[in-house]
């Protein structure tokens, strides 16, 4: 009865002392809110594609829209500084995705082609702690621009604002030995 008495106490103890173990695990992600755009894991969120912030409350691309006044240099024969205006709108393929209207300001060759027409639609990330915007190999919509692919990557500068993006704009209707066959550029986008 007595060895009943001192199990029963012992394996009393021990179940205290587990319980009492485990109550003092904290879960990291007690006070973390991530809202409905990200997970936390081990205290930090983890945030959807397309969304940035310690709560994954940044809509990336909200941070790219707006119209700018671009300064563009090219180094095309001959090379040349422009001057224009491009507007950066939101795209239908989702939270991670932009528009880069007026490209290459096309206008200015082709009196026919509105801005709209040199649209290329770029993917917007965060990588590392810089704002990313990708615009993969693409041709553009307007019969009159067919010929043109056009590819690059930029960052956003939250501090100023300031989107600095440099592409390619290749004319494959031309020989690839053909000095206007492709045109590397460099734009500043500043907010109007």
């Amino acid at each position: 009865m007595k060895t009943n008495f001192l199990r029963t106490l012992v394996l009393a103890i021990a179940t205290i002392g587990i319980f009492s173990i485990q109550s003092c695990d904290t879960d990291p992600c007690k006070d973390v809110a991530c809202g409905d755009n990200g997970v936390c894991l081990e205290g930090t969120c983890i945030c959807d594609d397309g969304y940035d912030g310690s709560d994954c409350n940044i809509v990336i691309r909200s941070l790219f829209l707006g119209t700018y006044n671009v300064e563009e240099i090219c180094d095309g024969v001959p090379n040349f500084t422009d001057n224009y205006v491009s507007k950066i709108t939101e795209s239908s393929q989702g939270t991670g995705f932009i528009n880069v209207d007026n490209i290459y300001n096309f206008p200015t060759f082709f009196p026919s082609v509105q801005p709209e027409d040199a649209t290329a639609l770029a993917s917007v990330s965060v990588s590392g702690d810089e704002y990313v915007l990708l615009i993969e190999s693409q041709t553009f919509t307007s019969a009159i621009l067919a010929d043109f692919e056009v590819a690059g990557s930029g960052i956003y500068n939250p501090s100023t604002s300031e989107i600095t993006l440099t592409y390619s704009i290749t004319d494959t209707s031309l020989d690839p030995v053909d000095a206007g066959y492709i045109d590397n550029c460099t734009q500043i986008y500043t907010p109007q």
